[in-house]
Order: structure tokens, then sequence, then C-alpha cells
């Protein structure tokens, strides 16, 4: 597997020791919620808040918060179904600790070993029928919404936690009904897993019942997103959706999502010759990136093209989702990649632009120019 050494894509910082196998211990839930430096990262109705253009957190202790009494009605309902989103009003997920912080005084300290800030997720759906009441949420509901555009102008640690949190609290607040035998189903393990409520042995429940597991998990939507490259990397294949973006002519790579037994090359070579038609058989898997939009794990790919006079040949006959596929001199492309300046789309060609460094498609682009500059300097 090749790899963008040292690169981390944008919502792809792991920030947090997510110690998944603390999360099923009651005894480090309930003293990681009620610790005073524990951070917490509200929603409301699946919105992060902003605080000057970046993702608003709060301190269980800070003075005059409202998450303290909160947590203090959550406390003796966790992991009961009287936790569920439609009687508490609450979603909470652990995301993880914040570690290098240890020598710092007044630490959280778990079993001695495991130090550092515990971070959760939380989204409120209230009502008037639900534990928590609007009332209690009254202060959050007067801080600003994060908007689409300040989540990519945040730095990438900030976007990476509110895309941990996001895309768990989204998977939390879509799924209430076992789907084995259509019970309720409520929250365990800190809200990173799901379990069946139905107590009835009489009743049958295939995910109650299973050998492996009595839970559900949450899911992440694999998509392959591919850079296509002629073999001496000369040529670049970019392409144009029918989505429109603002007033930009938008090329970039293609994508589309894996489908079941499918492997992530197979998923490439399928895409590759579905959207554009073109013949490719070598395929490599280069780098990741996790998008929160909603639940998405986008597996960054290059395919790399043996020109003949037919494996090349455009056709968007096949499945018409893009307007356009055409093959650029991957020289004039990086060139506009030279002359970017980090802020928003990359400048190209008239009125084309490509994406900028929070799409994972900008740094599978940038690894062609980067294949292209170590070819031209070793003839």
């Amino acid at each position: 597997m090749s790899t963008l050494r040292g690169a981390s894509t944008f919502f792809g910082c792991e920030t947090l020791n997510r110690v998944s196998f603390l999360r099923e211990e009651v005894e480090f839930i309930k003293s990681s919620l009620t610790h005073g430096s524990t951070r917490f990262v509200p929603f409301i109705r699946g919105e992060a808040l902003s605080s000057n253009g970046s993702l608003y957190s709060v301190r269980l202790d800070e003075s005059q918060s409202v998450i303290q009494p909160i947590i203090n009605k959550l406390l003796p309902i966790i992991n009961t179904s009287a936790s569920r989103l439609r009687n508490s009003g609450v979603n909470l997920t652990f995301l993880g600790l914040k570690q290098g912080e240890d020598l710092r005084e007044g630490v959280f300290v778990y079993r001695s070993q495991y130090k550092g800030t515990p971070y959760y997720g939380i989204d409120f759906h209230v009502d008037s029928g639900t534990l928590i009441k609007p009332s209690d949420i009254g202060p959050l509901t007067k801080i600003p919404l994060l908007s689409r555009e300040t989540i990519f102008e945040m730095d990438n640690e900030d976007a990476s936690i509110y895309s941990h949190a996001k895309m768990y609290l989204d998977w939390l607040s879509k799924y209430h009904f076992c789907p084995g035998c259509g019970s309720p189903i409520y929250p365990v393990d800190a809200g990173t897993k799901l379990q069946c409520s139905n107590s009835n042995p009489e009743v049958s429940c295939q995910v109650r019942d299973a050998r492996v597991t009595n839970v559900c998990f949450p899911r992440t939507d694999p998509v392959v997103i591919v850079a296509i490259a002629s073999r001496d990397f000369g040529k670049i294949c970019l392409a144009r959706s029918k989505r429109k973006y603002g007033d930009a002519v938008m090329y970039s790579t293609i994508a589309g999502f894996m489908e079941p037994a499918e492997t992530v090359e197979n998923a490439c070579r399928r895409e590759i010759w579905e959207e554009t038609g073109i013949r490719c058989e070598d395929v490599a898997m280069i780098t990741t990136q996790p998008w929160p939009y909603p639940v998405n794990l986008m597996i960054g790919c290059l395919g790399v093209v043996d020109a003949n006079g037919v494996n090349e040949v455009i056709s968007l006959a096949h499945d018409q989702e893009l307007l356009d596929a055409q093959w650029f001199a991957t020289e004039d492309v990086n060139k506009a990649l030279e002359d970017y300046d980090g802020d928003g789309l990359v400048r190209f060609k008239d009125s084309i632009r490509l994406p900028g460094t929070t799409a994972v498609a900008f740094h599978l682009i940038q690894y062609v120019c980067d294949k292209y500059k170590t070819r031209q300097s070793s003839l």
C-alpha cells in the first residue's frame, strides 16, 4: 500500500487517544463524565456550535456551565433504555483522551496509567417530554451554529474532533429500533454501540441472540476516490460532475460508493470505467480521509492507465453521471498547484478550479504531480 508519508488529511488528524477498550467500563465512564477537566463538544439537533470561528467546547467545571446539571441528570440512566434519545433528549458519546497534558495539575487519571483530558460529544434534541428540557440548554441556544464554510477554515485538530463527534452523533440520532425485532435500542459503551431492549426470551431477535455480539455498531460508508494517470504520469484525467460548486467550474478526481463483496481495487476499476469509459487495471491505495457528510470514509487511490488507443479513450455514455472528463497535462496541473496559496480552491485554466487542501482529491492530484516530477528529474 502506497502512502503519503507524514500527511494527515483534513478530518483525519487523530488528536485523541480513543482508549476504546475502556468504553465498556462503567466506572471509567462515570469518573470521566464527572471530572472537572472533562471537555464537552455540544451539538444542537446535529449541528455543532461556533466560537470565534472555531469549534465550541466547554469544560465541566467552567463557571455557570450548563453541562454540569445535565450530566447529573444523565448519570443514573447510563446504559439503560431510559438513556435513548426519545426519552432523554440527549445523545452522548465518548471521543477519547487528549494526552500530552500528563503533568498538568488536576489532570484526569484512571487506573494510574490512562491520563489526559476526556472529550465527549453531546447532542441535544430536547422538548417538553424529554428528561433534559429546552430550559436546561437555554444558554447554548444563543451560541451560533458552526457553518459548513467555517468548518473548512478551522485547523485540522478542531475539524477532526468535529468529524469524530459528528459521525457518532449522526448515527445515534438515526437509529432507534432494533433491526432484528423492532424493539427500542439504547446506547451503551458511552454511546459507541446500541443494544436491543428486548428482554422477552420468547421473542426471537437475531441481534440480541447473535452468538458473536448482541449490540449494533456504528456504520461507515466506504467511498473510493481515484486519480487517473497515464503510465508515465505525464497526463491526468479529471472530471466535472453535474453538481454545482457555486460559480466555480470544478474538475476533480472520480469517486463512488463501494458495493458489497467488492474489493477497493475492483470498486476503483468499476467506477473508472462506468464514469469515464477508461479501462484501468493497475490500482493502488494511497491515503484515506474521514468525511462526516454523513459518515463516509474516502479511500484515496491511484489508477494507472496503459495508453494503447483503446484504454485511455473517454466515454461518458455509461452511467452519464459526469458533465465532462478530460486528460490534462500533468505539468499544467502541477503549475497550478505550485501557484496555490492554500486558501479555497486551486485556480487552473480559465474558470476551471481544482479541489483545495481540505479534500483528499487535492492530495491525490498532488501525488500524481510528485510522481511526474520525480520521473522527469530522473530522465
